[in-house]
């Protein structure tokens, strides 16, 4: 799941990407895009979708699948924060492999964290 380094030391890079506004057709498939760019070099990518009004979830639900799919195979992961219940719902229909957190999640509210996030090293943990 971590990239090694040539001193073996292991290396993890967690993105946000935080749409605001309405997620329109042109915005899907930019965001889209983006996810693709980003699956080369993150391992995590969280889309925190709080600021975002979703139109069309089904639409968004078909344009995560491709990405979400790809970090899966990667053993990487898309993590989503404040999705609507709508999206929820297409994202479980369609088979999105997806971790979806509520909006108002906070550490001590998630018992454990996604099967696709790793523990921290001691030294980072600590």
């Amino acid at each position: 799941m971590n990239s090694s380094t040539a001193t073996g030391e292991q290396a993890w890079l967690t993105t946000v990407l935080r749409p605001a506004g309405p997620l329109e057709a042109a915005a899907v498939r930019k965001l889209g895009a983006a996810l693709d760019q980003l699956a080369a070099a993150s391992d995590l990518v969280l889309l925190d979708l709080t600021a975002a009004v979703v139109r069309d979830p089904r639409a968004l639900a078909r344009a995560l699948r491709a990405p979400a799919t790809g970090f899966e195979r990667a053993g990487r992961c898309l993590l989503v924060v404040g999705a609507p219940g709508r999206l929820v719902a297409e994202l479980d229909r369609a088979a999105v492999p997806i971790v979806v957190l509520p909006g108002d999640a906070r550490p001590a509210q998630v018992p454990a964290l996604p099967a696709c996030v790793p523990a921290l090293p001691a030294q980072v943990a600590a």
